[in-house]
């Protein structure tokens, strides 16, 4: 039996824990409860009425904010090496998108773009669900489907700030057609944890694929560049955050013709200035233990330092992230160029390393401040934090308890 504690959506969103991936809104209904942008932070589920006591406990089994579990199958695969810090892995490899369309226009080298439409022109998927800019409000991102090359290529580059995939996954799911999902890690745990409740999920997700995750930052960031090439929202015709390029420029496009770029260094270079929502401070999965393939950036040391041609690190999880992988690379969809290892994660994904490592030490702060806790399973994070001196933990444990003394994780 589940002993996690059920939380009420005022809990959920007051202290934290929502990341804004709208499941509660797709699984609920809009008569029910819509997500709503809270000013300039995060897009956050606010109820028509108080939830009744049915939908509270559906709320906390598939929101991802509140609980999360990682790689443990019902049968071990003999062939899975599962790394405390970067997860199950089948196969790795650096590569990228066949296409030198894709991969000059979509972010880094192109993977997932490439993967995408190759699971669309092999017939294996109908669509593929993932975010887009909106077309109403292009600074903003939108649940989109794409069901061609040309609208997988329309929507690539990466999203910044908040976006919502899944804030229609039942109806989506009504469709019955087979898709795969592109997303951020925290929005496949939604996925997974709604399977258990509807089993039309495991039989029309045909492929879920990810990106490494650095968080989600609160729309503020994204408004503070706007601001700085002086305009306001409703100029814009474009915002590009990545892509044309490794990793290419943000670039921002008003309707009277004015356009501002900024280097992918500039906006993100400052990590004190990405303006973090808290739950992905306290994030056990940003990497996508239950993907099926996951996509990183291979920037040694995080940082990018051309402009040129790109790469992305592969990581097939399971047998059938691995089957679509090779497909892809004989169908000429994907190249890959070279062995990807451990250590090569370590040099250009060291931060995720760190902060996984630092998670147990955070959670322990934050029960002990009695704040609302998520439950994580089969994450590895005892032995994730024994990687660590004690020191660190002592440190990483203290830092918490001040930022929850300061309200850092309460939504404004």
């Amino acid at each position: 039996m589940d002993s996690s504690p059920a939380y009420a959506l005022e809990t959920i969103v007051g202290q934290g824990l929502c990341m804004g991936c709208g499941l509660c809104e797709g699984v609920l209904g809009k008569a029910v409860l819509t997500l709503e942008m809270k000013g300039e932070g995060g897009e956050r589920p606010v109820a028509a009425e108080p939830l009744d006591e049915e939908a509270v406990r559906l709320l906390n089994a598939v929101c991802p904010g509140v609980r999360s579990e990682g790689y443990a199958p019902k049968t071990p695969d003999p062939k899975v090496d599962v790394h405390p810090i970067w997860g199950p892995t089948r196969m790795m490899a650096t590569g990228h998108a066949g296409d030198p369309a894709v991969r000059h226009h979509a972010s880094s080298g192109g993977a997932l773009s490439a993967l995408a439409i190759h699971l669309l022109d092999s017939g294996e998927v109908d669509f593929i669900l993932h975010v887009a800019a909106s077309k109403e409000r292009p600074a903003r991102s939108a649940r989109t489907l794409s069901f061609d090359a040309a609208e997988v290529l329309a929507a690539s580059g990466s999203r910044y700030g908040p976006a919502a995939p899944l804030t229609d996954f039942k109806a989506v799911l009504d469709l019955g057609q087979p898709f795969a999902f592109v997303g951020k890690a925290c929005d496949i745990q939604a996925i997974r944890n709604y399977a258990k409740i509807d089993p039309r999920v495991d039989q029309l997700v045909r492929y879920t694929l990810n990106f490494f995750c650095g968080g989600i930052s609160e729309f503020g960031k994204t408004m503070d560049y706007v601001r700085r090439s002086g305009l306001v929202e409703d100029d814009l015709a474009q915002v590009r955050y990545r892509g044309d390029g490794c990793p290419g420029p943000m670039v921002l496009k008003a309707h009277d013709g004015r356009a501002f770029n900024y280097s992918y260094n500039e906006v993100w270079e400052d990590e004190a200035r990405w303006q973090l929502q808290f739950r992905c401070k306290i994030c056990p999965d940003a990497l996508g233990d239950l993907a099926d393939i996951s996509v990183a950036d291979v920037w040694p040391g995080g940082r990018p330092d051309t402009e040129g041609l790109g790469f992305n690190g592969f990581i097939a999880r399971t047998a059938r992230g691995e089957r679509l992988l090779r497909k892809a690379v004989d169908a000429g969809a994907v190249v890959l160029t070279e062995p990807l290892t451990y250590d090569g994660l370590e040099l250009a994904q060291g931060a995720q390393m760190r902060k996984k490592q630092a998670l147990n030490a955070r959670l322990r702060a934050m029960r002990d401040a009695d704040a609302a806790t998520p439950t994580f399973h089969n994450l590895r994070l005892n032995l994730a934090e024994a990687m660590i001196p004690p020191e660190r933990r002592e440190a990483e444990y203290r830092g918490t308890r001040e930022r929850l003394t300061r309200g850092d994780n309460l939504e404004g």
